[in-house]
């Protein structure tokens, strides 16, 4: 199914008619501009997501969500807008350059732990020598 790029009004819109029709003096849409609406519901009725009226001079009258709205919906109910290719591939080489980072790292951690590991060791070593020396002036 195609992915629409859908402004937050629209996403709004047609959630609101899948819920409920839309009568336009319900007060729903009370806080949009009528231009607004308009523009939002006129490109929903473009899509085929919404069935809408308009009265003279462009002013919304009535809408509904049509069947292809509300299989779109239905498919995607986050209405989650479609990512654009140059963003998925510089997503991807962002995660690539993380994983490298990240290989890069541990490796330096591994190599630290191998000193420490070594440095414990020869202060172990040093340490028993010392005391054997230490026991065999005693004596």
């Amino acid at each position: 199914m195609i992915r629409y790029d859908l402004s937050d009004t629209e996403k709004r819109i047609l959630r609101a008619l899948a819920s409920k029709p839309y009568n336009h003096g319900d007060g729903t849409f009370s806080d949009l501009s009528r231009d607004e609406l308009c523009v939002a519901s006129g490109r929903l009725k473009s899509y085929g997501f919404i069935i809408a009226h308009f009265a003279d001079g462009g002013i919304l009258g009535f809408a509904k969500i049509d069947d292809e709205g509300r299989v779109y919906l239905k498919e995607n109910q986050t209405l989650e807008n479609p990512v654009d290719d140059n963003e998925l591939k510089r997503l991807q080489i962002d995660k690539l350059e993380y994983e490298k980072r990240i290989r890069k790292l541990e490796g330096i951690i591994r190599l630290r732990k191998v000193i420490e590991a070594i440095i414990w060791i020869a202060l172990f070593i040093f340490g028993v020598i010392g005391w054997l020396l230490y026991f065999i002036k005693i004596r």
